[in-house]
């Protein structure tokens, strides 16, 4: 069975595994949700105000496919409501963890160990029915730390603008339409200009949400500053 790197990564070393208790819950004023299937179990920590999920851990008893899947699941649906949280894919998950965007991160084999994971989200999504949360909650793609490239890429004043924009399309593959995609919205670069001006379209829910010209586009242009280069700026088409 082989896995990308970035996935082995994610078996060897797990951050979110472990469970939460009644009383942990109770302290931090949060409903606990448990989703369970067969030998794996994911604890929610969800606000009853707006269905986020505020911190999330698993337990899981099976194969490294299983372990991994839970881990990046977990890691994706964090700080997420659960209404987004049952928009997770198997796709998703898969890219999440690929070293190359044309190679899948799980070999087949592991389709059964992503379905169970899926089935597990559905089971503690369903707990979470009674919860209201905003018709228009904010689509931010991520709100967690990311690293930063001192000044950009070395040489990226020097490359060519296809290569720019090839670079660009792969920060944005990884790192942004994941997040984008479990509101059922999507984005595409239109064009990339000599000054540095990214102009990109929305698609699906993402044209007609108010922070697509908002906070997620102020996060959009946040994370190329810092993963590619500061001298770029994000302009969407109207």
């Amino acid at each position: 069975m082989t896995f990308s790197k970035k996935l082995m990564d994610r078996i060897e070393r797990p951050r979110f595994a472990g469970f939460f208790l009644t009383r942990e819950a109770e302290e931090k004023q949060m409903r606990l949700v448990t989703g369970r299937e067969g030998l794996l179990c994911f604890y929610w920590l969800v606000d009853e105000s707006d269905g986020i999920i505020a911190d999330a851990k698993f337990q899981a008893f099976g194969p490294p496919a299983l372990l991994g899947a839970a881990e990046v699941a977990t890691e994706l649906v964090l700080r997420k409501n659960y209404d987004q949280a049952s928009r997770l894919s198997a796709d998703l998950i898969d890219q999440h963890v690929r070293d190359k965007k044309e190679t899948p991160a799980f070999p087949r084999s592991a389709f059964s160990a992503l379905n169970q994971v899926l089935s597990a989200i559905d089971r503690a999504v369903h707990q979470c029915i009674d919860i209201p949360f905003a018709a228009t909650y904010d689509m931010t793609p991520i709100e967690a730390d990311f690293g930063e490239i001192p000044g950009g890429l070395p040489g990226w004043d020097n490359f060519p603008l296809e290569q720019r924009q090839k670079i660009i399309e792969e920060v944005i593959d990884k790192e942004i339409r994941p997040y984008i995609e479990l509101d059922a919205g999507g984005v595409k670069i239109v064009t990339l200009k000599e000054n540095g001006e990214l102009v990109i379209a929305y698609e699906g829910s993402c044209t007609t949400c108010h922070s697509s010209t908002g906070s997620t586009l102020t996060a959009i242009q946040k994370i190329l500053k810092a993963r590619v280069h500061p001298s770029l700026f994000v302009t969407p088409t109207l």
